[in-house]
């Protein structure tokens, strides 16, 4: 309303308290040699309406642009729920009517900070007011104070009424960054129902994430990973540049959800490691149930056997000697029980005796043998079943192949 009276040569209001008017002239004052503008009011208490209130404004310089800016910023203000207000312009004549509505949403009691004056001075203090909450389109955005527009096309698709003053700047047209902050974070925290799933993602929601929960809750944080990523964060499993391959590896062949943290920001990242478990938390689990406890006494069939696999296989490869043994491997899995495994430790491969009988080298049983070969040449912590073990054990596999056809060439 200032804004707009300042801007006129001359403003009546008439309310039901009466009427007053004001007027602007501009008059040259020859002893500074300048311009300035003398100001007047005088009341009209006849003028008194029965309710509601009219202002009339008028200037004699106003341009057609000038009225069509009055018209835009009066269409732009953010009217009370059970107000209208009525914009009448002449010159050509137009009318225009500003319904209040229904919010979409209401943050209460948000503690923002606000101007106040202490005795003549002013200064910023926090204190608690609603805000209303509007969804638009997103580049749409803006706030308000007090229904008036502050800011306009901010990136994130809400607009903001704020029913206090703003820390505004001098030209009332610019607020911190923090301020933004506060209330996108809030409404997030509060009111993460207004967004979309598919926008969850959108840099105008994660930059005011946080994976602190004193900004935003670990309700609000569950709920933003079980929508985005459609998975409960209990069974998301997340892992980093870090995690031990063979325990990626061990997800990725059980088909499990997981998500790579360096993919995301740091806020998403943030959440995902706080909620979720991790890949190697997981592998940890996995392999602490195993027990492995030798056989103490073996058949003829599997001592051959291993003799088979330790001088038909291993000794065809350019391996490095690695051991053979027969044990009971138990682990809770819902996979079922491993054939067998490979313990760098002792550099041993042991054959599970409760998932195979081990009597005779079928195919099956050589190929188990030299996929744990395979890893005894290998990293298995570091490369677990990735490209280095898979061409390891193609490089076995092959040189298997070329010491039988050399022998069968020197039998001929």
């Amino acid at each position: 309303m200032k804004e707009f009276i300042g801007a006129t040569e001359e403003t009546v209001i008439s309310s039901t308290g009466g009427g007053i008017k004001f007027s602007f002239d501009t008059v040259y004052d020859e002893a500074l040699d300048e311009y300035r503008v003398e100001s007047s009011r005088e009341m009209f208490p006849g003028a008194e309406r029965d309710r509601g209130t009219v202002v009339y404004g008028s200037n004699s310089d106003w341009s057609q642009d000038d009225l069509q800016r009055v018209e835009d910023f009066v269409s732009d203000l953010w009217m009370p729920r059970d107000r209208e207000l009525y914009l009448e312009t002449r010159r050509p004549y137009t009318e225009e009517v500003i319904t209040g509505v229904e919010p979409d949403a209401v943050l209460e009691n948000q503690y923002l900070p606000t101007i106040v004056f202490d005795e003549g001075v002013q200064r910023e203090k926090h204190r608690r007011t609603p805000v209303e909450v509007n969804k638009v389109e997103p580049g749409e955005g803006g706030i308000y104070e007090l229904g008036i527009p502050v800011t306009s096309d901010e990136e994130f698709p809400f607009l903001f009424n704020v029913h206090q003053k703003t820390p505004v700047t001098e030209r009332r047209n610019e607020l911190d960054n923090s301020y933004r902050t506060e209330l996108m974070r809030s409404l997030i925290d509060n009111r993460l129902d207004l967004l979309d799933d598919d926008e969850l993602g959108e840099e105008y929601v994660t930059q005011y994430l946080s994976q602190f929960s004193h900004k935003t809750s670990n309700k609000t944080q569950q709920e933003y990973i079980s929508r985005r990523f459609g998975t409960d964060p209990n069974e998301l499993l997340v892992y980093s540049d870090s995690t031990p391959d063979m325990a990626v590896t061990w997800a990725v062949q059980r088909q499990l959800p997981m998500e790579n943290l360096g993919e995301y920001s740091r806020n998403i990242s943030g959440i995902l490691n706080n909620q979720c478990p991790s890949v190697q938390e997981w592998f940890n689990e996995q392999t602490s149930e195993r027990s492995i406890e030798p056989v103490e006494t073996l058949g003829e069939e599997q001592e051959d056997l291993i003799r088979y696999f330790e001088e038909e296989i291993l000794g065809r490869t350019s391996a490095g000697d690695v051991d053979f043994k027969l044990a009971y491997i138990s682990e809770d899995t819902e996979d079922g029980q491993t054939h067998a495994t490979y313990s760098p430790v002792d550099e041993t491969i042991y054959l599970n005796a409760l998932a195979d009988d081990w009597s005779s080298p079928t195919p099956r049983r050589i190929g188990t043998a030299l996929h744990e070969i395979g890893h005894h040449e290998t990293d298995p912590e570091r490369d677990g079943h990735g490209p280095r073990w898979y061409h390891a054990v193609e490089e076995l596999s092959g040189e298997v192949i070329q010491n039988l056809e050399q022998e069968l060439e020197n039998l001929e």
